[in-house]
């Protein structure tokens, strides 16, 4: 989970850990961070923002896909326009999601990135 807001990155985490079937196994606080954890890590999938003061989401997707392109990244983001999806699903998201999505939709997509070839 790569997220610059503390509280949202905190709240994020719990909810998932208490889903069946996920487990949260790493957090960051900025893109940079995120993709050096994600690289090094065994996780099977990437939870990420768009929007981070070192490194943004695009570019930390970017860095992740360099050295594992098989690693699915999700993003969360409050910029939530067609533009900006694009994008991202340019640089190789395997979805996009607003912030405010309900759980159970983040659950759907993070089960669906994950479970892609």
């Amino acid at each position: 989970m790569v997220d610059d807001h503390p509280a949202f990155r905190r709240a994020v985490t719990s909810a998932l850990n208490l889903v069946h079937e996920i487990e949260v196994v790493g957090e960051a606080a900025g893109g940079d961070e995120g993709a050096r954890a994600a690289v090094a890590s065994d996780a099977d999938l990437v939870l990420m923002d768009l929007s981070m003061p070192d490194v943004d989401g695009i570019e930390a997707m970017r860095r992740i896909h360099a050295r594992k392109p098989s690693l699915p990244v999700v993003i969360l983001t409050a910029h939530a326009d067609p533009g900006v999806e694009r994008e991202a699903r340019s640089a190789g998201a395997s979805g996009f999601l607003a912030k405010g999505t309900a759980l159970e939709d983040l659950v759907v997509v993070l089960h669906e990135a994950a479970d892609r070839p």
